[in-house]
């Protein structure tokens, strides 16, 4: 395509000959003529489509973020999408793949960061690694401040690329970066642990991230990172939730002088079909006195409705963060993960998990919900405490300080006739009244009773309820609900 700046017809537009003229983006221009194809669909160019189609499907969500950040410099003549395009082509296998580790954006100049001691934390739901910065020559770019940039993809079984495109830009340590990933209040059972990382750090004359000087052309290389989880086997894949958290409870039990945590399952809160043929594994995080450790696995068969599991002679004068997955007998993993919060110790005193976090180094967001108002039930911290956080950080709050609690909404949920309805993702219950946080999303599982299906949602509320199929529904707390469920003689 030919860019015409003066004389020669000027702004002329349509065919001449085999020229074409035209105008794009406030630019007279002008190219070749491509007659039709008769063979529009030959392999090579199905073949070269579905690379198109690839590319752009991994594209697209990084286009308002990303791309547009480091591209937008350079992008002179062009667009910052149309560079992103015609940089990534080549990174697209013959067979349609794109992959985060050969993903190209802007033109840096700096060497790539060694980037080492990586992990994801699954109790806590974050990803940590270190960087060294490298051995480089500032001698015409004295740009002493860096701040990183990190892109990480989600393990995806749709075919559809996920990235989690918050760090942009993050003002953070240096040498360490923490982040968790959360979907505001709502909770997704580990599917956000990275299955890549992709990192950058960006030159700054100044602290102040508002006086940016050229950020895109004072970019590093780029590296590709991956986090091992710092359990063995930890699998993030595995979708079906068979044993949710409210079929569990547990309390300690004092047979002088050892301490058992007694564990107990609802079988009925359950989809298990028959409880022999499955085990518990749990892991556990303790926080103790300024200190976390890890323990685990341990093992439970549920041939047995509950399990005792040994705490010791002296007791626990603390709190857990309890980690599990259900395995078939095969050793199979079979249900995703879940985890729970132990807020009590042995001497019967509680132990808000937002000071325990705190106390024991994990001064940083977190991404699990609590119930009965503990601190962490928001999913993020850092976006309900920023402020506090930080002036945590410069020693201004002290320990005893305590956050406000959220809003709360209630989903009272009308008795059913001939079924039940199992309600998750509330904060806390009542014997006929759930609680959640503002836009959390409760899930409903309608089970009908012998002879029975489910008909439909009754109510002032029942137009907003979502189906997910299999007698699953999804209604958005965006405000108190109430819902009653009509089940009815099936059809022989």
């Amino acid at each position: 395509m030919a860019r015409i700046t003066n004389g020669f017809l000027g702004n002329a537009s349509g065919k001449l000959g085999n020229v074409v003229f035209s105008r794009w983006r406030e630019l007279n221009t002008a190219r070749q003529y491509q007659p039709d194809i008769h063979d529009a669909n030959s392999p090579s160019q199905q073949k070269q489509r579905s690379r198109m189609v690839s590319l752009l499907q991994f594209l697209k969500p990084l286009n308002k973020n990303f791309i547009k950040f480091f591209n937008t410099p350079y992008a002179k003549g062009s667009t910052p999408w149309a560079i992103a395009i015609h940089d990534n082509m080549a990174a697209v296998s013959s067979d349609g793949c794109m992959s985060l580790r050969n993903f190209n954006l802007g033109s840096p100049k700096f060497p790539a960061f060694d980037v080492f001691d990586i992990s994801y934390d699954p109790f806590t739901n974050q990803t940590h690694f270190q960087y060294k910065k490298p051995v480089a020559n500032f001698q015409n770019n004295p740009f002493p401040y860096l701040l990183p940039c990190v892109l990480g993809e989600y393990p995806s079984t749709s075919g559809v690329h996920e990235f989690d495109i918050r760090h942009l830009l993050c003002s953070l340590p240096d040498g360490h970066f923490w982040c968790s990933i959360t979907d505001e209040f709502e909770e997704h059972v580990y599917d956000n642990s990275w299955s890549g990382i992709r990192f950058w750090m960006v030159y700054y004359h100044s602290y102040d991230i508002t006086k940016i000087i050229n950020p895109a052309e004072n970019v590093s290389q780029p590296v590709f990172v991956e986090a091992p989880p710092i359990i063995e086997g930890f699998n993030t894949r595995v979708k079906e939730n068979l044993v949710p958290v409210n079929s569990l409870s547990w309390d300690y039990v004092h047979d002088d002088p050892t301490w058992y945590l007694k564990l107990t399952i609802d079988i009925s809160k359950t989809t298990l079909e028959n409880p022999a043929d499955y085990t518990l594994i749990f892991w556990w995080n303790g926080l103790i006195q300024g200190n976390h450790y890890f323990n685990g696995p341990e093992e439970w068969d549920l041939q047995e409705s509950d399990c005792e599991m040994l705490v010791g002679d002296r007791g626990f004068s603390g709190s857990a963060i309890a980690l599990y997955a259900v395995f078939n007998k095969e050793g199979e993993q079979v249900s995703c993960f879940n985890r729970f919060y132990i807020n009590h110790g042995t001497d019967g005193k509680e132990y808000p998990y937002f000071e325990q976090l705190f106390d024991c180094n994990y001064s940083n967001a977190a991404s699990f919900v609590l119930p009965d108002g503990q601190c962490g039930f928001c999913g993020n911290l850092e976006t309900l405490f920023g402020e506090l956080l930080s002036l945590w950080d410069q020693g201004f709050v002290p320990a005893e300080e305590n956050p406000l609690k959220p809003l709360e909404k209630v989903f009272k949920l009308h008795a059913a006739v001939n079924g039940s309805v199992e309600v998750s993702g509330q904060v806390k219950e009542t014997d006929s009244e759930f609680i959640f946080l503002e836009k959390a999303k409760a899930t409903l599982q309608a089970r009908a009773a012998e002879s029975y299906v489910f008909s439909e949602w009754k109510g002032a509320d029942a137009a907003d309820v979502v189906a997910l199929g299999n007698d699953t529904f999804e209604l958005e707390m965006s405000k108190n609900r109430t819902l009653t469920p009509e089940f009815i003689v099936k059809e022989i």
